[in-house]
């Protein structure tokens, strides 16, 4: 809108700038948010800490009888809560993939893959039972 004289002014116009110039700053940020592998480890270790473990097991999977609960089954996976977040994925029965283990940090796991056991987490949480395979 423009007042009664046609020409816009320079505050205007620099506040329109401005406006632009925050709105792609903002949706850039955003973007990177949902995205980013860095933004799905920081989802994935809030959502870690916030499952109850029962199971104890080593760095590497095996069952333990020591120490603290700090892995859960997930079905397809056995997720292993520790300093450096693991999951190894298993074999379902009917599939000819190999197990993979996968070290859950940055420039190590693809942005899929920690999203696929972010979402098997929250799925263990609400319904207190893992994923059918």
């Amino acid at each position: 809108m423009q007042d009664g004289n046609s020409d816009p002014t320079v505050a205007r116009g620099l506040y329109r700038i401005l406006v632009l110039f925050m709105s792609i700053a903002l949706g850039s940020y955003f973007l990177w948010e949902m995205f980013s592998t860095a933004a799905a480890l920081s989802r994935l270790a809030a959502a870690a800490g916030n499952i109850p473990y029962v199971e104890r097991c080593d760095a590497e999977g095996n069952p333990t009888t020591t120490g603290q609960p700090n892995c859960v089954d997930l079905s397809d996976y056995l997720f292993i809560n520790g300093p450096v977040l693991k999951a190894i994925a298993r074999v379902c029965p009917g599939s000819d993939k190999p197990p993979v283990r996968l070290t859950l940090e940055q420039g190590k796991a693809s942005r899929e893959d920690i999203v696929r056991v972010e979402k098997r987490l929250g799925y263990r949480k609400e319904n207190g039972s893992s994923v059918p395979c």
